[in-house]
C-alpha cells in the first residue's frame, strides 16, 4: 500500500503532465479540422488575372476561379460588383446557372448544387467607362446554403483593373450648306436630319449602348473655324443617348466659306467637322430667281434663270481670296445654283451686278486705271493674262482670275466674264457679270 501510495504519489506531477499532453494532443486536430472546412475563407475567388487592363470604353471578358472549400455546404449565389461606373453586360457559370437582369452592376449569379471541395469558373464580362474612377477594384460576395454571407472571400487581393487609351468624338452626320439663321442639318437648305457626333472607345468603335459612357456624357459644340465672325445659336450641349448626341437646331447668323465645328466632351479626344458653307439667302428658283444683298460698302443682286426646282444662294463677307495685280475695295460675295440635295450645277449662269458704294471708292487706293471682279471657280476659265491661280476656300481648291471683258470672248462662250463698269450717280461704281456654276466673286 505504502508503495503504491509512493507510486501514487509520485506519479502525481506525471500525471498532471498527461493530462496536458492529452489536452494539447486533441486540441491540435481540431484547429486543423476548422481551417480545412468550419470557419472562414471556405469559398475563395481567384481573377484570372491580377491586375487586368482593359482600354477606356471597351468590353471585357474577366475571368475567375471559384474554389469551395468547405466540406457540408455548397454556395447558393455569388455576387460580383464591378467599379465605379463599369457596367456589366454579361456573366455565365457552371451549367445550370441562372444570371440576374443586366446590364447592370453588381450582378448575381445563382448557381447549381456544386459538390462540397469542388473548383468551378465564371465569365463576367463589362465595359469600361470612357472617363474612370481613381480606384477601379471589384467586389465580391455571396450566400451559402445556410444562409451565411461572410464566408466568399479573394483567394489574396481583389481584383483590379488598369483603364488605359482615351475615348474619342466623331461627326458621323456632317453639317451641309444653309442660309444664316437657319438650322444646319445634314441636308442642303436646312433639310435632312440632326448633326451626329458618336462616341468612340479608345479603338475607335462605337460605344456600347449599354455603357455608363454612351448614355449620360456631355457633348458640347462650338464653332471651331470662324471665316464670317459668326455666332452659334441653339442647343449647343447635349447627353448621349445610345453612344450618340444629336444637334437638330445649330444657326449661326453670318454667311462665311469654310466654317468648321468642333464637338467635345469631358475626357475624350474632340472632333471636328467637316468645311461647310453659310449664305445670307437660298432662293427657290421656278423659271428664273432673284436674291439680293447689301452691306455698308456693297450691294450686290444675282438673277439666274434655270429649271423649277433649283436653288440660288447668295452671301456677302465671310470670304478670303485675292487676285494678282489686284487690291479688294467690296465686300466678298458667294454665289451659287444649287439642286435641291446641294449639288452645284456647273451649267447655270446667273448676271450678277455689284455696286461698290462711293464712300469705298474714296477711300480706294489712287490712282486706278479700272475696276475689275476678281473671280474664283471650282472649274478654270479664261482669265486676264497674269492674273490666273488657285486657292484653297472651305477645304476645296479654286481658280482664280480677274475676268475678261465679255466682248472679248467668242461667240457663243460659256464662262464667266464683265459685261461692263460704269460711276453711278452717288460717284459709286456698278460692275455686271455673268457668273457660272459655283463661284466666289470680290470687286
Amino acid at each position: 500500500m505504502n508503495r503504491r501510495s509512493r507510486f501514487f504519489r509520485s506519479g502525481l506531477i506525471p500525471g498532471v503532465a498527461a493530462l496536458v499532453t492529452c489536452v494539447a494532443f486533441f486540441a491540435v486536430p481540431s484547429q486543423v479540422a476548422r481551417a480545412d472546412g468550419g470557419g472562414c475563407d471556405c469559398y475563395l475567388v481567384s481573377p484570372a488575372t491580377n491586375a487586368a487592363t482593359a482600354g477606356a470604353g471597351t468590353g471585357h471578358v474577366y475571368a475567375f476561379q471559384v474554389t469551395n472549400n468547405d466540406p457540408n455546404e455548397t454556395l447558393k449565389n455569388l455576387t460580383f460588383t464591378a467599379p465605379t461606373d463599369f457596367v456589366i453586360t454579361a456573366a455565365s457559370g457552371p451549367s445550370g446557372t441562372s444570371v440576374s437582369v443586366l446590364p447592370g452592376s453588381p450582378v448575381t449569379l445563382n448557381l447549381p448544387s456544386e459538390p462540397t471541395g469542388s473548383t468551378f469558373n465564371v465569365d463576367v464580362t463589362a465595359q469600361t467607362p470612357c472617363v474612370a474612377a481613381s480606384s477601379e477594384v471589384w467586389g465580391v460576395s455571396g450566400v451559402d446554403s445556410l444562409g451565411e454571407t461572410n464566408e466568399v472571400h479573394w483567394s489574396s487581393s481583389p481584383l483590379t483593373v488598369s483603364v488605359t487609351g482615351k475615348c474619342s468624338l466623331a461627326f458621323t452626320g456632317q453639317p451641309a450648306q444653309t442660309a444664316a439663321n437657319s438650322d444646319i442639318l445634314t441636308g442642303f437648305n436646312s433639310t435632312g436630319s440632326p448633326l451626329a457626333v458618336k462616341l468612340r472607345d479608345a479603338n475607335s468603335a462605337s460605344l456600347n449602348p449599354a455603357g455608363f459612357s454612351a448614355n449620360r456624357t456631355q457633348v458640347t459644340v462650338s464653332i471651331e473655324i470662324n471665316p464670317g465672325g459668326g455666332t452659334l445659336a441653339g442647343t449647343t450641349t447635349v447627353t448621349s443617348s445610345n453612344g450618340v448626341a444629336d444637334f437638330g437646331n445649330l444657326q449661326i447668323n453670318k454667311a462665311g466659306a469654310g466654317y468648321e465645328l468642333a464637338a467635345r466632351a469631358s475626357g475624350f479626344t474632340p472632333a471636328t467637322s467637316n468645311p461647310f458653307t453659310i449664305v445670307s439667302q437660298i432662293q427657290a428658283c421656278g423659271a428664273s430667281c432673284t436674291a439680293s444683298q447689301s452691306t455698308a460698302t456693297t450691294a450686290t443682286s444675282i438673277t439666274t434663270s434655270s429649271a423649277s426646282g433649283n436653288f440660288a444662294a447668295l452671301g456677302l463677307g465671310g470670304v478670303s481670296f485675292a487676285c494678282d495685280h489686284y487690291k479688294g475695295v467690296s465686300a466678298p460675295g458667294i454665289f451659287g445654283v444649287f439642286n435641291s440635295t446641294g449639288g452645284g450645277i456647273a451649267s447655270a449662269s446667273a448676271t450678277v451686278t455689284l455696286t461698290i458704294s462711293a464712300s469705298a471708292v474714296k477711300s480706294s487706293p489712287r490712282p486706278l486705271r479700272f475696276w475689275q471682279v476678281c473671280y474664283a471657280s471650282p472649274t478654270p476659265f479664261p482669265a486676264i493674262p497674269g492674273t490666273s491661280g488657285t486657292t484653297v476656300i472651305g477645304g476645296t481648291t479654286y481658280h482664280t482670275g480677274l475676268l475678261r471683258r465679255c466682248i472679248l470672248c467668242p461667240p457663243g462662250h460659256k464662262e464667266p466674264c464683265l459685261i461692263s463698269r460704269r460711276y453711278t450717280a452717288t460717284r459709286g461704281v456698278q460692275l455686271t457679270f455673268i457668273a457660272l456654276g459655283d463661284p466666289y466673286y470680290d470687286g
